[in-house]
């Protein structure tokens, strides 16, 4: 019963709603011109939770969502950039974890964020890359959102998740960055697939116009 409970914990926390696919045509981006910048946030690998069920599964070493944004930064040759909170700042015990991550969600508590970006004005094109958490981005990314206008900036989304595909991420991006241009063709896996996924992110990067 008590790995049961779990499991219903970290489908919540990593959502289950929709269909797991990446078929829709891809629509391309209008000038992909200028230089790429691969942005993403990672959670914690919480304790007691397995590599394919829990909310951060690991891939070679890194999660998912890293896994991820390193092949789209190795195909594009872009910079990368990691998205962080204070060291401690969401518990790793899964159950605590989850518990934390709808309380936030629910007060609209952005987090302090610990990394920084000098430079975005160099970059042209933005992929930002999330776990889904509660059937939505998490709140980091609105942190991330706050911190720096994206406006004039092709800005295209991945996310990594059990079941949710994309969740809100793109009209999440569109409302809080009115100013970018945000592709509607995103790309999502399921974490515990992320590892066996490199042509299928070459085939979505080669849709949008991104190659070497």
């Amino acid at each position: 019963m008590k790995k049961i409970l779990t499991l219903m914990a970290a489908a919540l926390l990593i959502g289950c709603s929709s269909d797991d696919n990446n078929d829709e045509p891809v629509k391309p981006v209008e000038n992909t011109d200028g230089k790429t910048l691969v942005v993403y946030f990672n959670g914690p690998m919480p304790d007691g939770v397995d590599a394919s069920t829990g909310a951060t599964p690991v891939v070679n070493g890194m999660s998912a969502t890293q896994f991820v944004a390193q092949q789209i930064a190795d195909q594009t040759e872009a910079d990368i950039h990691h998205i962080t909170v204070a060291d401690g700042y969401y518990p790793i015990v899964y159950q605590e974890l989850a518990d934390f991550a709808n309380k936030e969600k629910a007060d609209g508590t952005h987090p302090a964020l610990t990394s920084r970006l000098e430079n975005l004005g160099d970059y042209k094109n933005i992929f930002i890359g999330t776990p889904v958490w509660w059937y939505t981005v998490p709140m980091p990314i609105y942190s991330f959102l706050d911190a720096y206008d994206l406006s004039g900036k092709n800005v295209m989304l991945f996310t990594t998740h059990e079941g949710s595909g994309l969740a809100d991420a793109v009209s999440v991006v569109q409302r809080e960055e009115p100013g970018a241009s945000v592709s509607t063709s995103g790309f999502h896996t399921r974490g515990n697939q992320a590892g066996s996924q490199a042509s299928a992110i070459a085939n979505w990067l080669n849709g949008l116009g991104f190659t070497k």
